[in-house]
């Protein structure tokens, strides 16, 4: 039982550690306020204004989740609890199959995925490489 609670320990810290890491790199960006954090959540606003609904389910890629595209593992986790935050209490999953969806890609990220997805979605672009993607037809 002692070793469960310093594995949960464990897992929590080094997610706070990428957490940070991600303020840390993120922080050179343009920031609209001092608070970084503040900044993802302003920059996330738009989207969320535009999602029909204000609670429920979406989905979530970001880089990581496009072959062949280069990405921060530590960067990647650090946004996607950000995204959770800045989208409460709309809750977000990992990957496409919810009918919208939230895309966090790089521009080569998101040239690469809309050539073998973009029939399938309704795309609404934001500022920052946010797409809201809208499954046509499920």
């Amino acid at each position: 039982m002692r070793w469960r609670r310093g594995f949960l320990a464990l897992i929590a810290l080094a997610s706070l550690y990428a957490s940070i890491q991600n303020l840390i790199s993120t922080k050179d960006l343009g920031s609209v306020t001092d608070d970084p954090v503040a900044d993802w959540e302003i920059r996330f606003r738009p989207l969320k204004a535009s999602l029909p609904f204000e609670r429920g389910v979406v989905g979530y890629i970001s880089d990581s989740n496009i072959p062949g595209v280069s990405f921060d593992a530590a960067n990647d986790e650090g946004e996607y609890v950000l995204t959770q935050y800045a989208l409460a209490p709309i809750v977000i999953v990992k990957g496409t199959g919810q009918d919208w969806n939230v895309a966090n890609l790089s521009n080569a990220a998101y040239q690469v995925w809309s050539k073998s997805n973009h029939s399938e979605f309704e795309v609404s672009p934001f500022k920052g490489g946010l797409y809201l993607l809208r499954r046509i037809g499920k």
